[in-house]
């Protein structure tokens, strides 16, 4: 009886712990001579824009993998398959996708999907102009 409760308590434990790895990056960028910043992200990727007081924007990255090992996201984390470039033309600074033709990581036996987050705290002299465009009102 006791090696039952033994192995039922360390099979919840191992279940507990079994998560899909998951991963928060964060990257700033400097906006001295920026007066517009537009985005291009990629379609299946949720991106929030939120207003804040600093004077640099702030890029919030959150990326889960479903069905995927830590490996995996490691390995991706580092071909910045999940990161903005950043485009400056002029005063104007766009932010777009890096890989825009993201392709489902298959493994061996399954299959991964990803969930991606991008919050993006612009600072509050900037408003909108237009659909996932921004204009500095301050100067």
């Amino acid at each position: 009886m006791r090696f039952l409760l033994t192995l039922a308590f360390m099979a919840v434990t191992a279940f507990s712990f079994a998560q899909d790895p998951a991963d928060i990056y964060h990257k700033t960028i400097d906006l001295d001579s920026i007066d517009q910043v537009s985005f291009d992200v990629y379609k299946d990727d949720k991106l929030e824009i939120k207003s804040w007081p600093g004077d640099d924007i702030l890029v919030e990255t959150s990326v889960k993998l479903n069905n995927g090992d830590p490996h995996i996201l490691k390995f991706f984390l580092d071909k910045k398959r999940w990161d903005l470039a950043e485009n400056l033309s002029g005063t104007s600074l766009k932010l777009e996708s890096v890989d825009k033709v993201r392709r489902v990581v298959q493994g061996t036996e399954f299959s991964t999907s990803e969930t991606v987050v991008i919050v993006v705290y612009l600072p509050e002299e900037f408003e909108a102009a237009g659909e996932l465009a921004y204009r500095r009102v301050s100067r």
